[in-house]
């Protein structure tokens, strides 16, 4: 969590569960390359999953926040909170 671009990519996630890459995309402004990195970083610690479908639009990248992501978000979301308090 120590990267704010993976902290946002992991925070959208967490609200929405499941995201294309289009999404995430125009959500964090981050170039095309470095979303890709971030994301595969993300992909390799088993935070996010990353599958692609077809649609009716032709096929997508939809990246899916992981129990492992969710767990990590929660405990980031804990410090923010007893931080806050303190």
């Amino acid at each position: 969590m120590s990267n704010s671009a993976r902290l946002g990519i992991l925070l959208s996630l967490y609200v929405v569960r499941e995201s294309t890459f289009a999404d995430l995309l125009r959500i964090t402004e981050l170039p095309k390359s470095s979303l890709f990195s971030h994301i595969q970083v993300l992909q390799d610690a088993g935070l996010v999953a990353v599958k692609r479908r077809f649609t009716v639009s032709g096929p997508r990248t939809f990246i899916r926040i992981t129990e492992k992501g969710t767990d990590k978000v929660k405990g980031y979301l804990d410090v923010m909170r007893d931080f806050d308090q303190s």
